[in-house]
């Protein structure tokens, strides 16, 4: 029991701790701590196994915890609600909670279907992927044009913008994907976080935000929508597992033209995606030998996957997706206590000093010009009122041209 214990449940509940951490800050991503993982096995002392273990059940946590800063900070007035996260509606009409909740719901109902699914996926990836391997530029391209075509419910301007977000995140992402000054995983640290992070924090400073008074207790019902929409995000999941440089994002916002203007059925399938994308991305280490994240690349360095290693990866994700609900819940609830109380301003000022701290830290000063470009460009959408998933040209791009021949 002893030995159970230090070799699979200490692991467990490490990795569980380390992806509350990178969940809950802002800008710091699995990758990265995999990375430094990474160069730091050879002198932890563990097991090729214990360090799996770890970094499994790290990316798991991670995908339900990355949702809590997402809805309490950054919340913009009632005005721009339409032009950001669908859970920040939730809580511009007091459910907050009611966000956290479906979360949480959502990432379990994407992990339990990719679950039930697992057996035929075995087969199913492998074929889907060398199906569409011929065809990956096409649909790339297609899904590209749909969603610069969307804008055009906001006008011809908004389509021009979208355009022009797009080439300027991909020229960026073309520049620093091919410097030797980083590598290809160090350098994405600045460049999501000033897309994504450091941009929206900066937006929302200038923004004026009012208290909204939150409801505590919030009973959730998950009926067949919800359900469905689960399912459907577990799909999504794998299609993000196949198809390179597709976001979890852009995959459902094609799947909230499917679900209908639901904002509740899309957070519930994003999760769903988020989620199920993790165990895929294992999946498609095991059967293509083509990991499609970070921690799954590194996993494949550690140790090789035959199908024992494959089982035992199942089971610490089933594990460790039950203690990351209930972590999730506890801390989305502190979260909800502290959100009456802590200053807008000064939280986001906090977390903007710890986002400059860690790109230095990990990528120095280069790192830090990186993340200047990427935060301008990642201020463009939220001023323009356009969709931030147009900030995907970062990877968009440079993988299109790299099918293309021109790009190595």
């Amino acid at each position: 029991m002893f030995e159970f214990t230090l070799n699979y449940l200490v692991p467990v509940i490490i990795g569980c701790l380390i992806g509350v951490v990178t969940g809950l800050t802002p800008g710091l991503h699995v990758n990265t701590i995999a990375i430094i993982g990474l160069s730091l096995f050879p002198s932890l002392n563990i097991s090729s196994i214990q360090f799996t273990i770890i970094m499994v059940s790290m990316a798991i946590t991670h995908t339900f915890l990355d949702f809590i800063p997402g809805i309490f900070l950054g919340i913009p007035e009632e005005d721009t609600a339409l032009n950001i996260l669908p859970m920040h509606q939730l809580v511009i009409q007091g459910r907050a909670m009611e966000a956290v909740k479906l979360t949480a719901y959502g990432s379990l109902l994407g992990l339990g279907f990719a679950l039930l699914l697992l057996i035929p996926m075995l087969f199913l990836i492998p074929l889907v992927y060398h199906i569409l391997r011929e065809f990956i530029i096409y649909i790339l391209i297609i899904a590209i044009l749909f969603l610069i075509g969307r804008e055009l419910r906001r006008g011809r301007n908004a389509v021009l913008w979208a355009i022009i977000v797009f080439f300027l995140s991909g020229f960026l992402g073309i520049i620093a994907l091919n410097t030797k000054l980083l590598s290809q995983t160090l350098v994405l640290f600045p460049i999501f976080v000033g897309l994504f992070g450091m941009s929206n924090i900066i937006y929302s400073l200038g923004s004026k935000t009012k208290p909204i008074h939150q409801e505590d207790d919030i009973d959730l019902h998950i009926g067949p929508s919800a359900i469905s929409s689960g399912f459907i995000g577990s799909i999504g999941g794998m299609l993000v597992g196949i198809l390179p440089a597709m976001s979890p994002s852009q995959i459902g916002i094609l799947i909230f033209e499917v679900l209908g203007n639901n904002v509740r059925n899309f957070i519930v399938s994003i999760s769903a995606i988020n989620t199920s994308d993790a165990i895929y991305s294992f999946i498609s280490l095991y059967t293509i030998h083509n990991p499609r994240s970070g921690v799954a690349t590194i996993v494949g360095k550690i140790i090789n996957m035959d199908f024992n290693v494959f089982l035992l990866i199942i089971g610490v994700v089933a594990f460790s997706a039950v203690i990351a609900t209930q972590i999730h819940l506890i801390v989305g609830r502190i979260a909800l206590n502290l959100f009456h109380r802590i200053n807008y301003r000064i939280l986001s000022g906090v977390s903007m000093a710890i986002i400059l701290i860690l790109v230095y830290i990990f990528t120095g000063i280069f790192g830090m010009f990186i993340l200047f470009v990427s935060t301008s460009i990642g201020l463009l959408p939220i001023m323009t009122k356009i969709s931030r998933t147009h900030l995907m040209g970062v990877l968009l791009l440079p993988t299109i041209l790299y099918f293309i021949g021109i790009l190595p």
